[in-house]
């Protein structure tokens, strides 16, 4: 795992982080409508695994966006180089189990990674909390059951800055697909603007993916 120290005094948006830090409620949670069309003309003539292709697209734009990146433990704060996806499998009895994968920029690696990680975690019977204490996560869901338009997620406390991402259903119509993608982030590190760039690549993603990428 390999991390840059952040000096508050440098960030340009150091009044922004300070005001904040400073809040009881510092998080915000956006929704938007993302266009998963060619994505899933490719999943679907290729036999993949569509879940694992819109967490590689996801995930894959947030690491290309510095603020996602970004965290802070007590006053010190970290940029990673690169975080990694810790998502949610299904398990007997309607139940979820937590699983983690490491990030790999090319898509065969990061399947076949997926595939064994998910594996594993859909054998537990419990509910266990590995990243605890880490950082160099993106945590992630899917509800594959409802096609919402806004979400929160549950956080430790006001200084939990490990962005959310959720995303629904896909939904067809007149020969177009879509998906809702949530995200919900820490005010001190990102702002609107740096969620639009993450849902913008994130689209670009999702329109140029090859299963040979």
């Amino acid at each position: 795992m390999s991390e840059t120290v952040v000096y508050v005094a440098n960030l340009e948006r150091r009044p922004h982080y300070e005001m904040h830090r400073a809040v009881d409620f510092p998080h915000f949670s956006l929704t938007a409508p993302i266009t998963v069309t060619d994505l899933l003309v490719t999943v679907r003539r290729e036999k993949l695994s569509l879940f694992n292709a819109i967490l590689f697209c996801i995930i894959r734009a947030a690491n290309a966006v510095p603020e996602f990146r970004i965290r802070f433990r007590g006053e010190t704060v970290v940029r990673h180089d690169i975080v990694h996806p810790s998502f949610t499998v299904p398990i007997a009895g309607d139940r979820f189990a937590f699983c983690q994968a490491s990030y790999h920029e090319d898509w065969p690696s990061f399947d076949a990674t997926c595939r064994a990680a998910g594996e594993a975690a859909s054998r537990q019977t419990t509910l266990d909390n590995e990243t605890e204490g880490e950082d160099q996560w993106i945590y992630l869901s899917c509800l594959p059951w409802l096609d919402f338009t806004a979400m929160t997620h549950p956080l430790a406390n006001k200084d939990d800055c490990i962005p959310r991402i959720a995303w629904s259903k896909i939904v067809e119509e007149d020969a177009r697909a879509r998906v809702s993608v949530n995200l919900q982030a820490h005010h001190a590190i990102m702002d609107g603007l740096h969620a639009a760039r993450f849902f913008e690549e994130l689209q670009r993603n999702l329109d140029a993916f090859q299963s040979s990428s």
